[in-house]
């Protein structure tokens, strides 16, 4: 393999492979990157993306401190340059156009060398950047939500730098900078990353991070929820970590929990030229855009099909500022305004309308309709009907979905012993003037199955356990998508507070009884004694008497 150059302390019987490129990051290094430029990738990053950079005539050099990773790599890719070993043994004299780093910095040691400190590490990647060049690094949030639920027994056995600890290292964005200057670089693009370094989502920099004032507040809690969710559906966590971000986020706080931080560092020569001025970067199924107070604008549109079992792909995405509506349901109940919530119940009802619904109002979660001072709006949707959805479906399959939140989460309302999910969506439905059937309930059910099977793309086994768990939810289960620790605690709690309501009810029901049949003995006994005696007797015959009087 005449493209494989061992530089030494390569690391034998050892992979970092990656999988599949992240379309953020993906979009971010092609934009940089372009024929004729000489690009390092410093570590182990996905074989799809490095193939695509080379494929766009870019010069590229890779390196890998796994030698198993290199030799499958130089064979993968003849054209591209792999270098493998330490970091701090592979001569990069020469300087480069672009240095990609996006798997940050834990992986560029090698157990078989010298472990170099971060400030050595960033000198050295700083130093492989040419002037005018630019380098693109994720460093990842030891504080971050990500890390602050991890609920993974035995992940030190797996890490790969579970023979390191990094004391040194940058623990907050501007000690991140500051090292990159002091190394000689200027930043000319930072944002927090949500919700995982090495799979971002979600990118806000700029005046949207940290500003609790901003009309792009409301949207963000939606769009990181999703994110999240999607990201930890499945996963076992010690807490939802979308209570943890949608908190930080109302305290101007996001930055300190995100998941990394991602710098666009340009050298001498270069600041004006890769000055960023997208704050906030997308990517979900409809591909990556930028969103500012405007609305969205595509960047790279997915390569996702258009359709997908009766659902069209649209994006709605209007950041304005308001309360989500399903923040103002969540206070009502917690507040037992009955009075309040059902005029914002029947607001909902009245928006909708009554004929068929074709537009994305149908398929909109409640967290996704902002209310502002001209009404309702769809803040953030992906999906919209291809055949219109009947009015009353599409207001059910609301409310259902809220009543299953009200209940999976633990959230306070007005109606604590409720036998299931559909009792609760039936309370809530009958406050907007409308009765709930059977049938109505299992199409809204299996119209919520569709929308997550096209949403996080469940097989049809995958749907059929969905919908088999969507319709068993009652008080003290633990949430379908996200169950996590905390979550699990607090349905066993609510299992136990709903069984030992029953027992109290069973002994007060028995304690009523006994005490009824006890006085009924007594009347008895009164009057055996009362027929008995003489006075008893002439009782009864001047009973018997009078009857036949009567008669």
């Amino acid at each position: 393999m005449p493209n494989l150059i061992r530089s030494g302390g390569e690391m034998f019987n050892w992979s970092d492979r990656v999988g599949r490129s992240n379309p953020l990051l993906h979009h971010l290094i092609a934009e940089l990157a372009g024929p004729g430029r000489t690009v390092l990738v410093a570590g182990p990053h996905p074989a799809d993306l490095v193939a695509a950079l080379d494929a766009d005539g870019a010069e590229v050099t890779w390196v890998l401190r796994s030698l198993t990773d290199a030799e499958q790599a130089a064979t993968t890719h003849p054209t591209i340059t792999i270098r493998s070993g330490a970091f701090g043994k592979i001569d990069l004299t020469g300087g480069y156009d672009l240095v990609v780093a996006t798997d940050g910095i834990g992986r560029l040691n090698s157990a078989e060398g010298d472990q170099l400190s971060a400030d050595e590490l960033f000198q050295l990647l700083a130093g492989a950047v040419r002037p005018g060049g630019a380098l693109v690094l994720m460093h990842d949030n030891q504080l971050g939500a990500h890390h602050t639920v991890r609920l993974d027994p035995g992940a030190r056995f797996r890490d790969s730098a579970a023979w390191s600890v990094d004391v040194d290292g940058p623990a907050s964005r501007a000690q991140l900078t500051a090292r990159l200057t002091a190394s000689g670089l200027a930043p000319a693009g930072v944002w927090a990353a949500f919700p995982e370094p090495a799979d971002p989502a979600v990118l806000v920099g700029g005046a949207a991070l940290g500003d609790a004032a901003s009309p792009l507040r409301s949207w963000l809690q939606t769009a990181l929820a999703h994110a999240y969710t999607t990201a930890f559906r499945g996963r076992p966590v010690l807490g939802d970590p979308r209570e943890l971000v949608a908190r930080a986020l109302r305290a101007g706080a996001e930055e300190t929990v995100a998941g990394g931080w991602l710098v666009i560092a340009a050298a001498p020569g270069a600041e004006d030229r890769l000055r960023v001025r997208d704050d906030v970067l997308v990517a979900d199924v409809n591909g990556v855009y930028a969103v500012d107070a405007d609305g969205p604008r595509m960047l790279t549109p997915a390569d996702t099909p258009l359709e997908f079992d009766g659902l069209r792909r649209v994006q709605v995405l209007q950041p304005t500022a308001g309360c989500l509506l399903e923040d103002r349901l969540l206070a009502l109940c917690a507040a037992g305004d009955v009075r309040g919530l059902r005029q914002e119940i029947a607001g909902y009802e009245a928006w909708l309308g009554t004929g068929p619904i074709s537009g994305p109002e149908a398929l909109a979660d409640l967290s996704g309709i902002t209310v502002t001072g001209d009404g309702l709006a769809v803040l953030f949707a992906h999906w919209a009907p291809v055949e219109p959805v009947s009015a009353q479906i599409a207001l059910v399959r609301a409310l259902w979905q809220f009543a299953v939140r009200l209940l999976t989460w633990g959230r306070p309302h007005p109606w604590p012993i409720t036998a299931s999910a559909a009792d609760l969506a039936a309370i809530l439905v009958g406050m907007a003037g409308r009765s709930l059937a059977d049938e109505e309930l299992r199409a809204a059910i299996d119209l919520q199955v569709v929308i997550d099977g096209a949403e996080f793309g469940l097989d049809p086994a995958g749907q059929q356990a969905h919908r088999l768990a969507l319709r068993a939810v009652q008080p003290g289960t633990a949430p379908v998508d996200v169950t996590g620790y905390h979550q699990l605690v607090e349905a066993l709690w609510r299992q136990r507070y709903q069984a030992s309501h029953l027992l109290a009810m069973m002994e007060w029901t028995e304690r009523i009884i006994q005490s009824r049949d006890a006085e009924l003995s007594r009347m008895d006994w009164e009057l055996q004694l009362l027929r008995r005696g003489w006075g008893g007797r002439g009782l009864m015959l001047a009973k018997r008497a009078y009857k036949m009087v009567r008669k």
